[in-house]
């Protein structure tokens, strides 16, 4: 009887054994699944992190260039009254370089 008993003992340990090896097996694979998720969440949160500053990148340029166009147009505006001005100012130039040449060639 005692015989039968050791038996019973390194059978019920054999499957002892073999249960805590499924387990640490099956932490293994908990573990890597558990891994690769995290992974594949890192990857998903960089990516739209990236995203999110492109995009930002993107309307910095649109407003940039909004402002730009705003400020071209203004310093178009301020040209072009320059432009008149000294186009005024060349008028009365000549008048005067003529009325001088005038006078001279009239008073000789």
């Amino acid at each position: 009887m005692s015989m039968e008993v050791i038996k019973e003992i390194k059978s019920i340990e054999g499957i002892a054994e073999d249960k805590i090896k499924a387990a640490y097996q099956q932490a293994k694979d908990i573990i890597l699944q558990a891994e690769g998720e995290a992974e594949e969440v890192i990857k998903n949160a960089v990516n739209e992190e990236i995203a999110k500053g492109n995009k930002l990148v993107e309307d910095a340029e649109k407003d940039a260039n909004t402002q730009l166009e705003v400020k071209r147009q203004l310093n178009q505006k301020l040209c072009e009254e320059i432009r008149e001005k000294a186009n005024a100012k060349l008028e009365e130039a000549v008048k005067m370089v003529m009325e001088r040449i005038v006078s001279i060639n009239g008073n000789s």
